[in-house]
Protein backbone atom coordinates (compact mmCIF):
# COMPACT_ATOMS: atom_id res chain seq x y z
CA UNK A 1 0.00 0.00 0.00
CA UNK A 2 1.30 3.72 -0.57
CA UNK A 3 0.03 6.92 -0.08
CA UNK A 4 -1.06 9.41 -2.93
CA UNK A 5 -1.25 13.11 -1.52
CA UNK A 6 -2.38 15.88 -3.59
CA UNK A 7 -1.24 19.82 -2.58
CA UNK A 8 -4.49 21.59 -3.31
CA UNK A 9 -3.40 25.24 -3.91
CA UNK A 10 -3.86 27.73 -6.96
CA UNK A 11 -1.65 28.41 -9.71
CA UNK A 12 0.09 31.62 -7.98
CA UNK A 13 0.83 29.74 -4.47
CA UNK A 14 3.70 28.07 -6.07
CA UNK A 15 6.77 29.94 -3.94
CA UNK A 16 8.46 30.83 -7.38
CA UNK A 17 5.37 32.30 -8.64
CA UNK A 18 3.74 34.25 -5.61
CA UNK A 19 5.73 37.26 -6.29
CA UNK A 20 4.96 37.86 -9.53
CA UNK A 21 1.27 38.25 -9.24
CA UNK A 22 -1.27 40.16 -7.89
CA UNK A 23 -4.52 39.57 -5.49
CA UNK A 24 -6.40 39.55 -8.47
CA UNK A 25 -5.11 36.92 -10.83
CA UNK A 26 -7.82 34.38 -12.15
CA UNK A 27 -8.41 31.53 -10.57
CA UNK A 28 -8.42 28.34 -12.11
CA UNK A 29 -8.71 25.75 -9.00
CA UNK A 30 -12.51 25.08 -9.80
CA UNK A 31 -11.15 23.11 -13.52
CA UNK A 32 -8.09 21.65 -12.43
CA UNK A 33 -9.58 20.31 -9.28
CA UNK A 34 -12.37 18.66 -10.94
CA UNK A 35 -9.67 17.10 -13.54
CA UNK A 36 -7.82 15.57 -10.51
CA UNK A 37 -10.99 14.39 -8.79
CA UNK A 38 -11.95 12.85 -12.22
CA UNK A 39 -8.69 10.95 -12.53
CA UNK A 40 -8.89 10.00 -9.17
CA UNK A 41 -12.54 8.55 -9.94
CA UNK A 42 -11.02 6.55 -13.13
CA UNK A 43 -8.47 4.86 -11.18
CA UNK A 44 -10.34 4.49 -8.09
CA UNK A 45 -7.61 6.12 -6.18
CA UNK A 46 -8.17 7.24 -2.59
CA UNK A 47 -6.03 10.53 -1.92
CA UNK A 48 -5.46 12.78 1.00
CA UNK A 49 -5.75 16.40 -0.05
CA UNK A 50 -3.92 18.94 1.84
CA UNK A 51 -5.51 22.28 1.50
CA UNK A 52 -4.68 25.46 1.44
CA UNK A 53 -6.90 27.37 3.68
CA UNK A 54 -7.88 30.08 1.01
CA UNK A 55 -9.18 27.50 -0.85
CA UNK A 56 -11.13 26.21 1.84
CA UNK A 57 -12.88 29.24 2.36
CA UNK A 58 -13.59 30.44 -1.16
CA UNK A 59 -14.68 27.29 -2.72
CA UNK A 60 -16.61 25.01 0.12
CA UNK A 61 -17.79 23.06 -3.15
CA UNK A 62 -14.55 21.62 -3.56
CA UNK A 63 -13.87 20.76 0.04
CA UNK A 64 -17.54 19.22 0.18
CA UNK A 65 -16.54 16.71 -3.04
CA UNK A 66 -13.29 15.86 -2.00
CA UNK A 67 -15.33 14.53 1.20
CA UNK A 68 -18.32 12.80 -0.41
CA UNK A 69 -15.42 11.08 -3.04
CA UNK A 70 -13.84 9.34 0.01
CA UNK A 71 -10.72 11.47 0.47
CA UNK A 72 -8.76 13.12 3.58
CA UNK A 73 -8.71 16.40 4.02
CA UNK A 74 -5.70 17.88 5.56
CA UNK A 75 -4.02 21.35 6.17
CA UNK A 76 -1.18 23.31 4.10
CA UNK A 77 -1.24 26.37 5.45
CA UNK A 78 -4.00 28.81 5.25
CA UNK A 79 -1.69 31.41 2.73
CA UNK A 80 0.55 29.11 1.31
CA UNK A 81 3.08 30.31 3.43
CA UNK A 82 6.40 28.55 4.57
CA UNK A 83 6.89 27.76 7.92
CA UNK A 84 10.01 30.17 7.60
CA UNK A 85 8.01 32.77 7.35
CA UNK A 86 5.56 32.77 9.97
CA UNK A 87 6.25 31.94 14.04
CA UNK A 88 4.27 29.59 16.29
CA UNK A 89 1.69 31.93 17.22
CA UNK A 90 1.14 32.39 13.32
CA UNK A 91 1.08 29.04 12.51
CA UNK A 92 -1.60 28.15 15.81
CA UNK A 93 -3.77 31.16 13.93
CA UNK A 94 -4.10 29.57 10.93
CA UNK A 95 -4.98 26.09 12.46
CA UNK A 96 -7.42 26.92 14.52
CA UNK A 97 -8.85 29.24 11.30
CA UNK A 98 -8.64 25.97 9.39
CA UNK A 99 -10.50 23.91 11.80
CA UNK A 100 -13.64 26.15 12.07
CA UNK A 101 -13.77 25.29 8.43
CA UNK A 102 -13.06 21.90 9.17
CA UNK A 103 -15.25 21.33 12.56
CA UNK A 104 -12.04 19.92 13.36
CA UNK A 105 -11.94 17.21 11.33
CA UNK A 106 -8.18 17.81 9.82
CA UNK A 107 -5.39 15.23 11.38
CA UNK A 108 -2.66 15.83 9.29
CA UNK A 109 -0.25 18.60 7.72
CA UNK A 110 2.04 19.66 5.44
CA UNK A 111 4.06 22.25 5.04
CA UNK A 112 3.97 24.40 1.94
CA UNK A 113 7.08 24.39 0.56
CA UNK A 114 8.29 21.21 2.64
CA UNK A 115 9.82 24.13 4.98
CA UNK A 116 9.63 22.12 8.32
CA UNK A 117 13.58 21.30 9.57
CA UNK A 118 15.56 22.01 12.30
CA UNK A 119 15.44 25.58 12.05
CA UNK A 120 11.50 25.64 11.90
CA UNK A 121 11.30 22.60 14.57
CA UNK A 122 9.01 24.79 16.79
CA UNK A 123 5.85 24.23 14.53
CA UNK A 124 5.78 20.22 15.52
CA UNK A 125 5.18 21.99 19.51
CA UNK A 126 1.88 23.10 17.89
CA UNK A 127 0.88 20.25 15.70
CA UNK A 128 0.44 18.29 18.95
CA UNK A 129 -1.11 21.31 20.77
CA UNK A 130 -3.63 20.82 18.08
CA UNK A 131 -3.65 16.88 18.31
CA UNK A 132 -2.56 16.47 14.33
CA UNK A 133 -1.57 12.46 14.23
CA UNK A 134 0.68 13.05 11.22
CA UNK A 135 2.84 15.37 9.46
CA UNK A 136 4.21 14.74 5.87
CA UNK A 137 6.81 17.76 5.68
CA UNK A 138 9.91 15.87 5.76
CA UNK A 139 11.37 16.05 2.17
CA UNK A 140 14.49 13.65 2.97
CA UNK A 141 17.31 15.33 0.78
CA UNK A 142 18.70 18.68 0.22
CA UNK A 143 17.13 21.29 -3.07
CA UNK A 144 18.17 24.30 -4.01
CA UNK A 145 14.96 25.51 -1.78
CA UNK A 146 14.37 23.08 1.07
CA UNK A 147 15.34 19.45 1.76
CA UNK A 148 16.81 17.75 5.31
CA UNK A 149 19.63 15.56 5.15
CA UNK A 150 19.97 12.85 6.74
CA UNK A 151 16.12 12.36 7.22
CA UNK A 152 14.79 9.07 7.57
CA UNK A 153 13.48 7.54 4.56
CA UNK A 154 10.55 5.85 6.18
CA UNK A 155 7.87 6.95 8.46
CA UNK A 156 9.04 7.80 12.25
CA UNK A 157 7.79 9.24 15.24
CA UNK A 158 9.44 12.85 14.80
CA UNK A 159 11.51 14.26 17.81
CA UNK A 160 11.21 17.72 18.65
CA UNK A 161 14.84 18.18 19.16
CA UNK A 162 16.17 17.01 16.32
CA UNK A 163 13.80 16.51 12.72
CA UNK A 164 16.04 13.68 11.79
CA UNK A 165 15.54 11.84 15.35
CA UNK A 166 12.88 8.95 15.81
CA UNK A 167 11.93 9.41 18.89
CA UNK A 168 9.87 6.18 20.38
CA UNK A 169 7.99 8.15 23.20
CA UNK A 170 6.71 10.91 20.86
CA UNK A 171 2.90 11.03 19.40
CA UNK A 172 3.35 12.71 15.98
CA UNK A 173 4.27 10.55 13.02
CA UNK A 174 6.33 11.99 10.49
CA UNK A 175 5.52 10.46 6.71
CA UNK A 176 8.49 11.80 4.41
CA UNK A 177 8.43 11.89 0.97
CA UNK A 178 9.52 8.89 -1.52
CA UNK A 179 13.41 9.23 -2.68
CA UNK A 180 15.72 6.77 -4.09
CA UNK A 181 19.27 5.79 -3.43
CA UNK A 182 21.74 5.67 -5.94
CA UNK A 183 25.70 5.63 -5.74
CA UNK A 184 25.57 6.67 -1.88
CA UNK A 185 23.02 9.99 -3.01
CA UNK A 186 19.17 9.92 -2.26
CA UNK A 187 17.08 11.22 -5.53
CA UNK A 188 13.95 13.22 -5.39
CA UNK A 189 11.44 11.18 -7.50
CA UNK A 190 8.13 11.78 -5.47
CA UNK A 191 6.25 14.14 -7.01
CA UNK A 192 5.99 18.07 -8.65
CA UNK A 193 9.49 18.91 -10.39
CA UNK A 194 10.80 15.87 -10.00
CA UNK A 195 7.81 13.57 -10.91
CA UNK A 196 7.94 15.56 -14.37
CA UNK A 197 11.49 15.38 -14.72
CA UNK A 198 12.86 12.20 -13.51
CA UNK A 199 11.86 8.57 -16.28
CA UNK A 200 9.06 6.98 -14.98
CA UNK A 201 10.87 3.67 -14.56
CA UNK A 202 12.90 5.67 -11.59
CA UNK A 203 10.05 6.54 -9.91
CA UNK A 204 8.39 3.13 -10.17
CA UNK A 205 11.80 1.42 -9.07
CA UNK A 206 11.86 3.73 -5.71
CA UNK A 207 8.16 2.53 -4.48
CA UNK A 208 8.87 -1.26 -5.13
CA UNK A 209 11.82 -0.87 -3.05
CA UNK A 210 9.85 1.15 -0.56
CA UNK A 211 7.28 -1.70 -0.56
CA UNK A 212 9.84 -4.42 -0.64
CA UNK A 213 10.79 -2.92 2.64
CA UNK A 214 7.27 -3.01 3.59
CA UNK A 215 6.68 0.32 3.35
CA UNK A 216 4.74 3.14 1.84
CA UNK A 217 6.21 5.27 -0.93
CA UNK A 218 4.40 8.86 -0.35
CA UNK A 219 3.80 10.74 -3.49
CA UNK A 220 2.60 14.06 -4.06
CA UNK A 221 1.61 15.75 -6.87
CA UNK A 222 -0.21 19.42 -7.15
CA UNK A 223 -3.67 19.74 -8.93
CA UNK A 224 -2.05 22.75 -11.16
CA UNK A 225 0.54 20.34 -12.59
CA UNK A 226 -2.81 18.19 -13.85
CA UNK A 227 -4.41 21.26 -15.70
CA UNK A 228 -3.14 22.05 -19.23
CA UNK A 229 -4.34 25.61 -18.59
CA UNK A 230 -2.43 26.66 -15.80
CA UNK A 231 -1.52 29.92 -16.37
CA UNK A 232 1.92 30.39 -16.80
CA UNK A 233 4.65 32.94 -15.78
CA UNK A 234 8.10 34.56 -16.82
CA UNK A 235 9.90 33.75 -13.83
CA UNK A 236 13.28 33.55 -15.11
CA UNK A 237 15.25 30.67 -16.87
CA UNK A 238 15.72 28.40 -13.46
CA UNK A 239 11.92 29.56 -11.96
CA UNK A 240 10.11 28.72 -14.92
CA UNK A 241 12.17 25.30 -15.57
CA UNK A 242 11.70 23.90 -12.26
CA UNK A 243 7.76 25.40 -11.94
CA UNK A 244 6.57 24.07 -15.38
CA UNK A 245 8.95 21.70 -16.97
CA UNK A 246 7.30 18.90 -18.47
CA UNK A 247 3.96 19.90 -16.46
CA UNK A 248 1.91 18.22 -20.10
CA UNK A 249 3.52 15.15 -18.84
CA UNK A 250 2.00 15.09 -15.40
CA UNK A 251 -1.15 13.48 -16.11
CA UNK A 252 -0.09 10.78 -17.87
CA UNK A 253 2.46 9.90 -15.33
CA UNK A 254 0.50 9.94 -12.34
CA UNK A 255 -2.27 7.55 -14.60
CA UNK A 256 0.72 5.37 -15.06
CA UNK A 257 1.37 4.67 -11.18
CA UNK A 258 -2.29 4.71 -10.54
CA UNK A 259 -2.78 1.80 -12.78
CA UNK A 260 0.48 -0.01 -11.48
CA UNK A 261 0.22 0.87 -7.52
CA UNK A 262 -2.33 0.61 -4.85
CA UNK A 263 -3.10 4.32 -3.05
CA UNK A 264 -4.30 5.17 -0.33
CA UNK A 265 -4.95 8.55 2.11
CA UNK A 266 -2.93 8.33 5.47
CA UNK A 267 -6.20 8.19 7.43
CA UNK A 268 -7.23 4.83 5.56
CA UNK A 269 -3.17 3.51 5.35
CA UNK A 270 -2.82 4.24 9.14
CA UNK A 271 -6.13 2.75 10.27
CA UNK A 272 -5.44 -0.50 8.06
CA UNK A 273 -1.63 -0.58 9.63
CA UNK A 274 -2.52 -0.41 12.97
CA UNK A 275 -0.57 0.71 15.75
CA UNK A 276 -0.74 4.20 14.33
CA UNK A 277 -4.10 5.36 16.11
CA UNK A 278 -4.56 5.11 18.95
Amino acid sequence: MNILTIDLEDWYHPEYVKGSVSTDEEQHIQSSSNRTLGLLRKYQANATFFVVGQIAEQHPNIIETIDEQGHEIAFHGYYHKPLWETDAEGLRREIRKFNLLLDGRCKGFRAPSFSLSNSTKWALDVLEEAKYLYDSSIFPCRTPLYGVSGAPTEPYKISHEDVTKNDEKGTLWEFPVLTYPLLGLRIPVSGGFYLRTFPLGLIKKAIQKMNKQDQPAVIYVHNWELDPETPKRNLGLYKSYVTYHNIEKTEKKLEQLLGDFTFLNFRDYMEERGGFIK
